[in-house]
């Protein structure tokens, strides 16, 4: 990897961009500023290595010039993990077709407070928006929940994110071991319950682990 891709991948991690919210905020096509990244583009175009510092809050020169890159700003926690925002939402109600679902941008964490509450890498966590009433109040409509995606089976209860083909909902859920069947439930009691299932038919993205909310 070349020293362009070494500094672009230093200060993307810094500013919490991935190669997808990069390439938004720098007016770029994806493909172009994945190619750069992975230092597979040796000669990018000079106005494109600016788009890319304008982005990123630097200079060309930051990006250009040999040695190691320009450390963190200052203002900003050392000890940060990036999770991945999706635009995709987790209905509480109705469900919602997936019909957009990719990243939007990441979202910051203290690495020592996620380490404390999962065992999941940064990458194998993600962060949704709620919409719906159905697990009030627990969860409210425009909440931010926090997503643990290893948890793909559901070993105790919880609040779990399930797909029901194209649908994804948050549900909690709660595991009968005597007649191995789970039951999915909502915290609204306006909400009936789903028929209990056997756990081979739930098809789960991960469990709810945190949730964020507006005041």
């Amino acid at each position: 990897m070349g020293a362009l891709a070494r500094a672009l991948r230093h200060r993307m991690n810094a500013r919490g961009f991935n190669q997808k919210s990069l390439a938004r905020k720098a007016g770029l096509n994806e493909t172009g500023v994945r190619d750069i990244i992975q230092g597979k583009s040796r000669h990018p175009r000079h106005d494109t290595i600016q788009k890319i510092a304008h982005a990123l809050g630097c200079s060309v020169a930051d990006l250009l010039e040999p040695g190691d890159p320009a450390p963190p700003p200052t203002d900003l926690p050392g000890d940060l993990a990036f999770v991945t925002v999706y635009d995709v939402a987790a209905s509480a109600g109705q469900g919602l077709l997936i019909d957009a679902e990719h990243e939007s941008g990441r979202l910051a964490f203290r690495a020592e407070w996620l380490r404390s509450v999962t065992g999941a890498t940064p990458n194998d966590l993600a962060v949704i928006t709620v919409r719906g009433d159905s697990m009030f109040p627990t969860l409210a409509d425009g909440d931010s929940i926090l997503v643990d995606l290893t948890q793909r089976t559901p070993a105790r209860d919880g609040i779990y994110i399930i797909r029901f083909g194209e649908v994804v909902l948050v549900k909690r859920v709660r595991i009968d071991p005597v007649r191995h069947r789970v039951s999915i439930s909502c915290d609204n009691t306006n909400y009936p319950p789903i028929d209990p299932v056997d756990p081979g038919e739930l098809d789960v993205a991960g469990r709810v682990i945190w949730l964020g909310r507006r005041l």
